[in-house]
């Protein structure tokens, strides 16, 4: 067993031992050091990145056989063309009044999103990749409009321990240069990039697995609908922001 590898295993039973506000706090630094730790490529940054994995791997509230990557890539059925336009015509409306959050503008979710955050057919389509899965409620708009904006690598608090990513639009300017991208983060120093379509949807241990957006550039934007999950069972009030 490796030293990063015994570290994380040895963090994750000093999880099991703490307190339920303890173990948020160990929680919430164990992300922040994945968001910085497992994107770096520099080989000295190899035990961190190892351990801190490891122990998000261990602390998996999921039965999964592999908490790392995407679990889904597809468009669901139930993600008809009218409905893929109501939801676009929603966020066309929320974006008017989205807020500034991190390097993004944030819009809560409007009738037709929230509708769906709760339905059977999102349920059924996240419990078929992941078991024990259960839905917050929380449905949230996010726009990338402005250059430059984008989301540095990251693991996502316990209200999104599963994330369903849905991208609603992406306007790609003309002219050189890559377009901004959800990019998968690995221990060993690679990544997986993800240039998604609109209509597709993505489904991701996004509490275990680092994860971004690469920056976008002038004259690009990018509109995003996010659903919550939670592990089944687990009181609400513990998974609120």
């Amino acid at each position: 067993m490796s030293d990063g590898s015994a570290l994380g295993r040895r963090l994750a039973d000093l999880h099991r031992s703490l307190t339920p506000a303890e173990q948020a706090n160990l929680k919430l630094i164990l992300g922040l050091s994945a968001g910085r730790l497992v994107p770096d490529k520099d080989p000295g940054s190899e035990q961190g990145r190892r351990a801190v994995s490891e122990a998000l791997e261990i602390l998996c509230p999921y039965d999964v056989a592999d908490p790392r990557g995407i679990q889904y890539r597809g468009r669901p059925d139930f993600l008809t063309g009218d409905v893929l336009t109501s939801l676009i015509d929603e966020a066309r409306d929320v974006g008017r009044t989205a807020v500034p959050f991190d390097e993004h503008y944030l819009g809560c979710g409007g009738p037709i999103a929230d509708r769906i955050a709760t339905s059977r057919e999102l349920a059924d389509v996240v419990a078929s990749v992941v078991p024990g899965a259960e839905a917050t409620g929380i449905a949230s708009y996010l726009f990338y409009r402005d250059p430059g904006q984008g989301i540095i690598p990251h693991i996502d608090t316990d209200i999104f321990s599963l994330n369903v990513l849905m991208m609603l639009a992406h306007e790609i300017p003309q002219g050189p240069g890559e377009p901004s991208a959800l990019y998968m983060h690995f221990a060993d120093g690679t990544e997986q990039r993800l240039q998604l379509t609109p209509g597709e949807v993505v489904i991701f241990l996004a509490g275990t697995q680092a994860h971004s957006r690469t920056p976008i550039r002038a004259g690009e934007r990018v509109t995003i609908l996010t659903f919550g999950f939670m592990p089944q069972g687990a009181p609400l009030e513990n998974y609120r922001r």
